[in-house]
């Protein structure tokens, strides 16, 4: 399991994303914070659901380092202090590994 979260956290440091699963506010570049990376779409639902943010289907990425079958949980964009509040926020609903990357989700 941490080998499948970190290596989904590396791909995660070279990508651009496509295809929000569900999606509030989807959008371009600017800073998002991370919740996790799942390779079980209904534990990423599960995710979401308790803490808050996006589901994002990395399968749907053209880019060929998207870290296939994963799906991440994300809130963003926004700028890197608003992300930093929302990684803070993730942190203390026990997400400890949440973390804030500036990134590309494109949506379809």
């Amino acid at each position: 399991m941490i080998k499948t979260v970190l290596a989904a956290t590396v791909a995660l440091s070279t990508i651009a994303f496509t295809a929000p699963m569900a999606s509030a506010q989807s959008g371009p570049c600017g800073f998002y914070a991370f919740a996790g990376a799942f390779q079980n779409y209904n534990n990423a639902i599960r995710r979401a659901r308790n803490v808050g943010g996006n589901v994002w289907d990395l399968d749907a990425s053209d880019s060929p380092n998207a870290g296939k079958g994963f799906f991440v949980v994300a809130q963003g964009p926004g700028s890197r202090s608003q992300a930093q509040r929302w990684a803070r926020q993730y942190r203390s609903y026990g997400v400890s590994g949440a973390y804030v990357a500036r990134r590309c989700m494109y949506a379809s």
